[in-house]
């Protein structure tokens, strides 16, 4: 069985989703335990925790997923970018 280009994309998006919710995973645990932490304070020294590397860890994701793109783009030849192609 052939490994065709939709199944090599399927395969790049589902890793970067997985590697997305991997990586939120210490993000959205402080969210869901404010409700445990109804005091200020808490609540404060749990958000500065997280603070210097707030969503950081995504953004190699997008930057990434970006880049990809960019590369595809441009190294495919213009015909095949194309929803049909004309033969010469």
């Amino acid at each position: 069985m052939p490994i065709d280009l939709p199944t090599i994309w399927a395969g790049i998006i589902a890793f970067a989703v997985l590697a997305y919710v991997i990586l939120d995973g210490f993000d959205l645990g402080v969210g869901i335990l404010f409700p445990f932490f109804p005091d200020k304070h808490d609540r404060d020294v749990m958000t500065n925790s997280i603070a210097p590397v707030w969503d950081g860890n995504e953004t190699w994701l997008v930057l990434g997923g970006g880049g990809l793109m960019a590369v595809f783009r441009w190294s495919t030849p213009r015909c095949c970018r194309r929803s049909t192609c004309r033969s010469s």
